[in-house]
């Protein structure tokens, strides 16, 4: 999808939102992508963008995002929740825990950010900090049904199957239009997905190295990254580096749109069938 010049950043991120909520996350990443033709700096088309790639099982793109987005806006708390899952995703604990522990420094009292601390240290691995957190979750928000239901599964990865019983029954008392099985739909949209090991491979695919490096320089997932890494880590300082020469800021912006042209030329293609 090509950038809209009669539409906004805004009214693209405004669909993206929607249609990301509602589960179909290539339409969504391709009006965050529209967005970023339009402002390829913007915090939250890169938030966006960032969620989009993790539903999609790219932590890696997910991380380049979201670091797009905390480096205009460090406490922009959708980039900050997408991180934390993504360095999860890709194996990260120790900063995963560290990301996670971020989100409660930018609000203790927020259940949603508790719920995010007990989901993100759950896929790091860490169990009783994850039950923890849940706890606390259902503690400042005990009419809210998300906050038991994700005390329920994480009890239930730990054995506690009373304790995950009770929850559920809790969840469905508070909403009773929802199944006491269905743990999908009340988890937040960043949990809802199956956790893969690697980059845009699957093990049990024949094709996943071909996928992962591409038929040609920078043509797989790896490329990409490495392309769409290049883009901003050179056009933040062409931007916002008011102490470097013009000439080198001029030089550093020339390296960052060409990376960024030859992303966007790469990701078409890799999208669209031949």
């Amino acid at each position: 999808m090509d950038a809209d010049p009669k539409r906004t950043v805004a009214e693209h991120l405004q669909s993206a939102e929607l249609l990301y909520e509602l589960g179909q996350v290539p339409d969504a990443r391709a009006e965050a992508d529209a967005a970023l033709r339009l402002d390829p700096l913007s915090p939250d088309a890169n938030a966006m963008a960032a969620a989009c790639a993790l539903a999609d099982n790219d932590p890696d793109e997910a991380l380049v995002y979201a670091g797009a987005a905390l480096a205009q806006i460090p406490g922009h708390r959708r980039a900050m929740i997408t991180r934390g899952y993504a360095l999860a995703d890709a194996g990260r604990k120790d900063e995963a825990m560290q990301a996670a522990a971020s989100l409660l420094d930018l609000d203790r009292t927020s259940w949603l950010h508790h719920v995010h601390y007990a989901l993100i240290t759950r896929r790091a691995g860490a169990a009783q900090p994850a039950l923890d957190a849940a706890w606390n979750a259902v503690n400042i928000a005990p009419d809210q049904p998300r906050t038991h239901r994700v005390l329920a599964a994480i009890a239930e990865d730990l054995g506690m199957d009373d304790l995950a019983k009770r929850s559920r029954r809790a969840a469905a008392e508070l909403d009773p239009g929802l199944a006491v099985e269905d743990n999908v739909h009340v988890m937040p949209p960043e949990a809802r997905r199956v956790r893969r090991r690697w980059v845009d491979a699957d093990p049990a695919d024949p094709a996943w190295r071909s996928k992962l490096y591409g038929p040609g320089l920078f043509r797989g997932a790896l490329g990409r990254s490495v392309l769409l890494g290049i883009a901003v880590v050179f056009a933040v300082p062409a931007l916002l580096g008011s102490d470097m020469d013009s000439g080198v800021r001029l030089v550093f912006a020339a390296v960052a749109v060409a990376a960024w042209v030859g992303w966007f030329t790469v990701l078409r293609r890799h999208r669209r069938p031949e």
